[in-house]
């Protein structure tokens, strides 16, 4: 982050309840420009205009001075982004948006500016895309209000296509709370507009955030931070019987009730309130459980088996037991994500067999890693050890398909894991502290 960028960061905290009438000096700064060309990554997809991080450094300089001289003269106009779709892990394909470089460059430097502006308006129940917050802290603050805040019902919520279907006058409404900038409004507004090339074919853009954008998390926050943390916190708890707690990370969220009235009273309110906005909630993904201390009890009395588990960030959460009885949250990870990251390990080792054992190996290593640095959380133990387990045999099979005959045994691959095989010791410690230790 560039010296002004940081000056009025340090300003907006001071002020968190400030308008501001001139940004357009931050935005086309050519140091602040240049500062953002220079995090960009270099392997990134092109854009519609196919060009790349190295393309755009030729005649830097002279490229940074001209983006500035378009933002200030409001003759910037961004590119329609390129459509590309990816598999999701229930067989259908998510659309992502590709914006071409020098467009990185401008939304890069807008998402700082108006992350600076609302980062001290956020609420506290917001996780997602935020600076110094992360997903094991979400599921920290879960664990803390099931087990010492008396939850008992639980919604589990997801926001159906969300940034598909934000509503972009609604958007600028709640810009203008805190941006009084007409030429920063429109610029954005432009960023919004810019549509999309898919095959060859434009498509305009008349709701959503720019697909793939580095804005559009900001700008997903801002949105919700005004249908949903605010409309809760300042008006909805206040009519609860009992309490209400809600975490979201970025448009999957999970509210937390002591009384079941005030959970069932939450799911009409809120698909009316969505409604309003232009939203509403997957079915799939949306509905109300039993969850607290009580629930194993409750259930039994109900006839059901056992209280229902939910999807969260990744895990799926259970009613369980300490060594004395006591509720505790449970995690283990999603069985769907799992299934489909083994999947794409299998893929990656298929494609690396040309490269021969040492390169599958290395890639395989960082993988575990990768998967022990967010999945290695407390009760999740045996998850990590299955996943680990499931990568070594993937390794093995593709190591000894590198010729007609069988290249390693099995006996001897065990030696060689023994050092390889990254420590599976858990690395984030969820539990929350008992009350009588508070």
């Amino acid at each position: 982050m560039n010296t002004p960028l940081v000056r009025f960061t340090q300003w907006a905290q001071e002020a968190p309840q400030a308008r501001y009438n001139a940004l357009m000096g931050l935005l086309s700064d050519p140091e602040g420009l240049m500062h953002s060309f220079e995090v960009q990554p270099g392997n990134k997809a092109v854009g519609i205009d196919k060009v790349s991080k190295s393309d755009y450094a030729q005649d830097l300089e002279g490229r940074i001075t001209a983006l500035s001289g378009e933002l200030r003269s409001l003759s910037y106009r961004p590119q329609p982004v390129r459509r590309v779709y990816i598999p999701k892990s229930n067989g259908r394909q998510r659309p992502l948006g590709i914006p071409c470089f020098e467009d990185r460059i401008v939304q890069h430097r807008l998402s700082g500016i108006l992350q600076a502006i609302w980062e001290p308006e956020f609420r506290d129940c917001s996780y997602g895309f935020r600076p110094r917050r992360n997903a094991h802290q979400a599921l920290a603050e879960l664990g803390e209000i099931t087990t010492n805040q008396g939850t008992q019902w639980l919604v589990e919520a997801d926001i159906k296509g969300f940034f598909d279907h934000v509503e972009h006058d609604w958007l600028m409404r709640f810009l203008e709370h805190r941006v009084g900038d007409p030429v920063l409004l429109r610029i954005i507004r432009r960023l919004l507009k810019a549509g999309v090339m898919e095959a060859g074919v434009f498509t305009a853009s008349e709701a959503g955030t720019p697909q793939g954008g580095l804005v559009s998390p900001v700008l997903a926050n801002i949105y919700l931070h005004y249908v949903l943390d605010l409309w809760f916190e300042k008006r909805y708890v206040r009519t609860c019987k009992g309490q209400g707690y809600l975490i979201r990370y970025a448009d999957d969220f999970v509210a937390c009730f002591t009384h079941e009235e005030d959970a069932r009273r939450f799911m009409d309110e809120l698909t009316e309130r969505l409604a309003v906005f232009g939203l509403e909630v997957e079915p799939s993904k949306t509905g109300l459980l039993r969850f607290g201390s009580r629930a194993a009890s409750d259930c039994q009395k109900d006839g059901s088996k056992r209280p229902s588990t939910f999807d969260f960030l990744g895990f799926t959460h259970y009613v369980g037991k300490s060594r004395r009885g006591r509720f505790v949250l449970g995690r283990r990870s999603q069985r769907t994500r799992i299934a489909k990251k083994l999947k794409e390990v299998s893929d990656r080792l298929s494609a690396l067999r040309v490269k021969g054992g040492r390169a599958m190996m290395d890639y395989a290593k960082r993988h575990l890693r990768g998967h022990l640095a967010y999945y290695a959380v407390s009760g999740n133990a045996r998850s990590i050890r299955t996943y680990a387990y499931r990568i070594s045999r993937l390794l093995f099979k593709r190591l000894n398909q590198r010729s007609q005959r069988r290249s390693v045994a099995w006996d001897r691959f065990g030696k060689i894991l023994s050092g390889w095989m990254p420590s599976l010791r858990i690395q984030h410690n969820l539990y929350p502290k008992p009350l009588w230790m508070t």
